[in-house]
């Protein structure tokens, strides 16, 4: 695998690309308003004292605002709700602002998970993590609020990987402690991140050379800490709600559901949409699928690298979606990162064979930029349609409360609100900090 040294001046203009690319489709949603699960979430959180963090490893982060006891342990992101709504409660634009800088920093370590483990150009890199910023799928986890609650594991699941593979490369135990300390912060941010131990065997077995590897021992002995502290997570699971786990796929239905929902995921993250597959969209599948089958089997690196990085990547990221209980695009923030690098071990393997034909490394430019400007298109109008539903909570919230002040004690209302907009929302949004 390639060694990177520092970051020189044309990787440091790269990261301002890429982190602009995160940036700038979603800078109009730093005014938008709540909607949905953010009131009861802000409504919660900002009303919990600063000590509250210790209790949140031992106790539901949603207590049982929706009437129900989620088995969510999350004291890491409650916490963020804290430095966010603490300063300007029911005000929305820190929270905006927070998810935004979050999504620009899942980017940036996507750039450099490609260019430590997959040992991509710089280039290469940072389209991966273009891709990335401006697939379509990733606006809920970004436009809406209550979304950190994908961006933020991904986050440090990308970082606990990282230093992995540099710990791999370069030795030290700093790194490989980082990696732990980072992996519990994972754990505590949601639990699909329990999937961190099949990750690293993937990369440590088809990417990581013999050298590094060394025997199977030595593997066993770099995974049984991550495995120790998976075991101890789900064990307080089942001591806090009596399960480890969500459900599961229990029937063969059920593992057809799980199936036919993959499938929307994967057509959601690689087309920017679940509508009808169109011609050409599914012209381009094929030529992109047989780019991929010609580079295979070219190149066993290749290989190596698409089966650990596209496949396995993309498999282990959206297994847990088995067993959430429903559908939702943020569900796969993090299995996306596989089709960014997919898309980017394919640009540079053919960068690398048209290394002698010029006009086909314009063309390979051509359709990078092209790929890019689709999903940018496509991402603008899902990010207006989150604004737009912000807009009708805003103003729906109001009138109901002013129609509450002006009615007298005892008073039944009767409000009709889009469901995208006001679900879950009341009786949250009717009251403080947003009355």
């Amino acid at each position: 695998m390639t060694h990177h040294g520092p970051l020189g001046a044309s990787s440091r203009w790269l990261i301002v690309l890429v982190v602009t690319a995160a940036c700038l489709p979603y800078l109009p949603t730093i005014d938008d308003y709540f909607l949905q699960d953010d009131f009861g979430v802000v409504q919660l959180l900002v009303q919990r004292p600063w000590t509250m963090f210790p209790r949140w490893f031992m106790m539901p982060w949603m207590e049982d605002i929706w009437a129900y006891t989620p088995d969510e342990i999350r004291p890491f992101v409650a916490f963020t709700y804290q430095l966010t709504g603490k300063v300007t409660p029911g005000r929305p634009e820190l929270h905006h602002i927070f998810n935004i800088a979050m999504h620009a920093a899942n980017a940036v370590l996507v750039m450099a998970v490609a260019r430590a483990a997959l040992g991509l150009s710089a280039h290469a890199a940072a389209f991966a993590a273009v891709v990335f910023a401006v697939l379509p799928v990733q606006a809920e986890s970004v436009a809406w609020i209550t979304g950190r609650v994908d961006s933020m594991p991904t986050l440090f699941y990308l970082a606990t990987f990282l230093a992995y593979v540099r710990w791999r490369r370069d030795g030290g135990r700093g790194l490989y402690a980082w990696s732990l300390a980072l992996f519990v912060v994972a754990l505590f941010s949601k639990q699909n991140t329990i999937t961190m131990g099949a990750t690293l065997a993937a990369y440590d077995l088809l990417v990581l050379d013999a050298a590094r590897r060394r025997s199977m021992v030595a593997c066993i002995a770099a995974w049984t800490p991550f495995a120790v502290l998976t075991i101890a997570f789900l064990l307080l699971r089942q001591a806090l709600f009596g399960s480890a786990v969500r459900g599961g796929v229990a029937s063969r239905e059920a593992l057809e559901a799980f199936i036919a929902m993959a499938g929307r995921h994967f057509q959601h993250v690689t087309l920017g949409h679940t509508a009808a597959v169109k011609g050409w969209e599914t012209a381009a599948a094929v030529a992109i699928a047989i780019a991929i089958g010609a580079a295979a089997w070219r190149s066993a690196r290749f290989r190596r690298l698409f089966i650990c990085f596209g496949v396995l990547w993309w498999v282990i990221g959206v297994a847990p979606s088995a067993v959430a209980g429903y559908e939702s695009p943020r569900h796969v923030y993090l299995a996306s990162i596989a089709w960014a690098f997919s898309l980017a071990l394919l640009l540079e393997a053919g960068w690398q064979a048209a290394v002698h034909y010029r006009p086909v490394r314009r063309l390979l430019i051509g359709a990078a930029a092209a790929i890019v400007v689709l999903y940018v298109t496509r991402l603008v109008p899902v990010v207006q349609t989150w604004q737009t539903l912000a807009a009708i909570a805003e103003s729906g919230g109001h009138r109901v409360i002013q129609e509450a002040r002006d009615a007298p004690p005892g008073t039944l209302l009767l409000v009709r609100l889009p469901t995208k907009s006001w679900e879950w929302a009341a009786p949250f949004a009717i009251a403080p900090p947003f009355a």
